[in-house]
């Protein structure tokens, strides 16, 4: 069975998301999937190795008896590229990948290839998505985000690519589509897709449930003190409010996890978010921004309080803007996450007609 090359239009398309919920239905109907990051901007370290962060998320989540290294053989690590323009040698990094191709065909009846951004990155040194899928022989899916005529711009682009490489695209998979909007963006972006030349093959609804992060990812990935809840650092976000107006009206927006973000020494706002929030100890958080010291009258309330706080040098702008379109990968861990993604991939996407074509 041809290899399946999960590309896609632009950054946080869902590339990662439609590849696990896919691997998980194929788990579902008898086949043994391997996984492959050929080329991995956000590398972390993994047993030893340099490895994409969604490689070792595959690695965990299907418990893969394969080596890591096999599942992330490029790891864009810094200076790569500058590396590979001074002295531009292709032929040993695509050697590698298909090392890794062949051993992976080993343990499994076929492979899906995860990409990286859309169709032209990696052109830099060589390794575009549209030139590694067709090293690896493979048939592709383009992932891209719900809308009609960006996607459909979009989809164009890469369209072009991947025929340049006289790559097979199979089609596309719509993400995040607005549920208010669903029937009519399918059914349009099914059309412009057939002027296109090409087909739609899943449109998936935005869930909100995927989009949430806890106080404790966020203290992780920005390095913000922990003040205190350390029990509470899995509590869930799903709104934020910039508590910098007066109390009496940062009271309205605060509702279900919550994430409050005021100034340190705001200790009207810091009061009223502790009053609210101290409701429910599974509820929100809270970000103290200015790196001011805490009030001694405070500091016991704030403690004894539960209520997860952080605290961060910056001011309150530099903290808010970082929550503008944030994303956190998904963990293995996140089994919610994960069984969601697999109920949306098992009933928005066509994958009978996705395998149907992979057949030699």
């Amino acid at each position: 069975m041809k290899p399946l090359y999960i590309g896609a239009t632009l950054r946080d398309c869902g590339k990662t998301s439609v590849s696990l919920g896919l691997m998980q239905v194929l788990h579902d109907r008898g086949l043994q999937p391997g996984y492959c990051k050929p080329v991995g901007q956000h590398y972390v370290r993994y047993q030893d190795k340099n490895i994409d962060e969604d490689g070792v998320l595959m690695h965990q989540v299907f418990n893969l008896p394969d080596e890591p290294y096999f599942l992330s053989p490029i790891a864009i690590e810094h200076g790569f590229t500058r590396k590979f323009i001074n002295n531009p040698d292709v032929k040993p990094l695509e050697q590698e990948i298909l090392r890794c191709r062949d051993e992976l065909n080993k343990a499994h009846p076929m492979v899906i290839i995860e990409g990286t951004g859309h169709a032209g990155v990696g052109s830099c040194f060589g390794l575009s998505n549209a030139r590694v899928a067709q090293l690896l022989d493979a048939r592709v899916v383009i992932v891209t985000s719900g809308g009609i005529g960006r996607p459909l711009d979009e989809i164009a682009l890469s369209l072009a690519l991947f025929k340049d490489f006289n790559v097979e695209v199979l089609g596309v998979i719509l993400n995040k589509v607005l549920p208010e909007k669903y029937d009519k963006i399918k059914d349009t972006v099914g059309k412009g897709l057939k002027l296109l030349g090409t087909r739609l093959m899943g449109a998936i609804p935005y869930d909100r449930s995927l989009t949430t992060f806890t106080v404790g990812q966020l203290a992780e990935e920005f390095d913000y003190q922990i003040l205190c809840g350390h029990d509470a650092l899995s509590n869930m976000i799903e709104d934020t409010v910039i508590a910098a107006m007066e109390p009496q009206n940062v009271l309205r927006h605060i509702h279900t996890n919550t994430l409050i973000i005021t100034p340190g020494d705001r200790i009207d706002n810091i009061l009223v978010s502790l009053l609210v929030l101290s409701r429910d100890t599974s509820n929100g958080g809270l970000i103290l921004t200015g790196g001011f010291e805490i009030h001694p009258m405070i500091e016991p309330l704030l403690k004894s309080s539960r209520i997860p706080v952080l605290m961060s040098d910056e001011d309150t702008f530099k903290v808010s803007a970082r929550m503008k379109d944030l994303g956190f990968k998904i963990r293995s861990y996140d089994t919610t996450k994960v069984d969601r993604l697999h109920e949306l991939i098992a009933e928005y996407v066509d994958t009978d007609s996705i395998l149907n074509s992979l057949k030699e």
